[in-house]
């Protein structure tokens, strides 16, 4: 005979598929320490390019009748540069957290001045979960080209950090 109340003999627990290819702006997922640092270098670059944009836009002479007329439009231009920088920078450490299995509600803690250097630093020396963890599955190893890219980007930024005290 049946009884409706016994526990379910099924396994509960979903299978993640293998890791496949990391996209820069995904949600979801999980990263590992050198795509960390590579895609979060990447904004620079991107709020770089954004730039130069908006400024060969802002000097169309159409584009700055309009500007002329609306200041609040420049001021947009200007608000809108640091959000396309920190938009890499937000999805990584929301998927790095996630490969140290811990909440992404942990990224606030890069609100606070104070936390926020000893915070990357842990972000980038923690090792991640072994194996699938509640996030998916553990990220692809780093190949040859973005290990090259992480090692390029930050000498470019520690370089550029030194040429400021010269």
């Amino acid at each position: 005979m049946h009884n409706p109340y016994t526990a379910p003999q099924a396994g509960l627990a979903l299978p993640f598929a293998p890791a496949g290819q990391a996209r820069l702006l995904g949600w979801h997922g999980r990263i590992g320490r050198v795509r960390f640092v590579a895609y979060c270098l990447l904004g620079f670059p991107m709020a770089v390019l954004f730039a130069i944009a908006a400024v060969i836009v802002s000097n169309m002479p159409v584009v700055r009748a309009c500007l002329a007329a609306n200041a609040w439009a420049s001021e947009a231009i200007g608000f809108a540069i640091p959000l396309v920088l920190l938009l890499p920078m937000v999805l990584a450490t929301r998927r790095r957290l996630h490969d140290i299995d811990v909440s992404s509600w942990w990224a606030l803690m890069l609100l606070f001045p104070i936390l926020q250097f000893v915070f990357v630093i842990y972000l980038l020396v923690a090792p991640g979960s072994a194996g699938a963890n509640d996030f998916g599955a553990a990220p692809r190893p780093p190949d040859f080209g973005l290990k090259l890219g992480a090692a390029l980007g930050c000498a470019l930024l520690l370089g550029f950090t030194g040429l400021r005290f010269l």
